[in-house]
């Protein structure tokens, strides 16, 4: 996997904030970091970490809205391959306006803050992590630089809260509302919201409603390969099988958020627990890893049947409404053109015969 990263530039600062304390100090590197076989390391451990977890959350910078941090992040990428240190460190101590912030948040605290401007598989990230001071973390400052010891001990636990924007995506020349989302955030606190104070330091938007999300999983179910067994043949006689089985490992769980990485690992095994992430940035869709579920939509993965001599029904459960398939006290009215076209060809076919 290293052979595929490319770190162009990264460095650390110490923010030094005390819970419930009112000030706030930094300590800044006085240098852009060299790039080496630690810090590829170091960048596909973060990378994955912001990838594979559950309190990822998408969105976009805020509409027709800029601070210090967006503004300095697009001064260095618009001198693209002419970028130097100096402007990679400039867009770093933007740190000092979240320093402003925190200092008046009494149970805010400190932690390092590392940029970094890498590439995966040729796709281009600029990731900001605040790293807490735990136990493990080993960060040294020498020659007036700060740097890890080593990347054994740094995974999700040690990362605070993470900001990684998509270039390629925020690239894109479609227009700000047309673009998919191109900003990730996450966070290890324990009720999984982004802190407001960091949110609006790195100009983060609104993220995704639960309702958007839970659409955006139907339509994923509907795409996604289906999973199969041992002997390489479909686990599910159908795909309305399929979206049955999600449908009750969701109820059964008994839980009102819904997690792709446990209904991966669920339905696709140990080692493929991205697979409907993966899915979903095949197809371009926005998605948050984990996201509580409108219960109303989900119900959409249900097909309902029913039959009685002569007569079967299939219908998507969202189909049943005053529009499309009313259901009286006695009678069922199914209100489709397309569908009223295709049986009346059929019988007028059978009868000619």
């Amino acid at each position: 996997m290293q052979d595929k990263i490319k770190v162009n530039r990264y460095i650390i600062h110490f923010l030094d904030k005390q819970k419930s304390k009112t000030t706030a100090t930094i300590d800044y590197s006085q240098k852009v970091s060299q790039t080496d076989d630690f810090s590829k390391i170091l960048t596909e451990s973060l990378h994955k970490s912001i990838t594979e977890s559950a309190s990822l959350k998408n969105t976009k910078f805020k509409a027709n809205n800029t601070n210090d941090f967006s503004t300095f992040l697009n001064n260095y990428l618009e001198l693209s391959d002419d970028a130097d240190d100096q402007s990679f460190l400039d867009f770093s101590k933007t740190l000092e306006k979240l320093r402003e912030e925190v200092e008046n948040k009494p149970f805010a605290t400190g932690g390092y803050y590392l940029f970094i401007d890498y590439a995966i598989d040729n796709s281009r990230y600029i990731s900001v992590v605040v790293l807490r001071k735990k136990g493990g973390l080993n960060v040294i400052k020498k020659d007036g630089v700060y740097t890890l010891d080593n990347t054994e001990n740094i995974n999700i636990d040690k990362i605070a809260m993470a900001f990684r924007l998509n270039f390629s995506i925020y690239l894109n020349l479609e227009s700000e509302v047309d673009k998919n989302n191109y900003l990730a955030l996450i966070t290890t606190q324990q009720d999984g919201e982004i802190s407001e104070y960091f949110r609006d330091w790195v100009n983060a938007g609104d993220m995704i409603k639960n309702s958007e999300n839970t659409k955006n999983f139907l339509r994923i179910v509907k795409n996604i390969d289906m999973p199969q067994n041992d002997a390489g043949e479909d686990s599910f006689k159908s795909l309305d099988e399929f979206k049955r089985a999600i449908f009750d490992h969701i109820k059964d769980r008994k839980s009102k958020t819904i997690n792709l990485l446990d209904i991966s690992r669920n339905f696709y095994g140990e080692g493929n627990e991205n697979k409907i992430a993966e899915t979903a940035r095949e197809y371009g869709i926005d998605i948050d890893n984990e996201f509580k579920k409108d219960a109303r939509i989900v119900r959409e993965l249900i097909t309902i049947k029913a039959s009685v001599d002569g007569i079967i029904l299939s219908v998507d459960y969202d189909k049943i409404n005053p529009d499309e398939v009313e259901i009286k006290d006695e009678y069922i009215l199914i209100k489709n053109k397309k569908l009223a076209n295709k049986l009346t060809i059929r019988y007028n076919a059978a009868n000619s015969k």
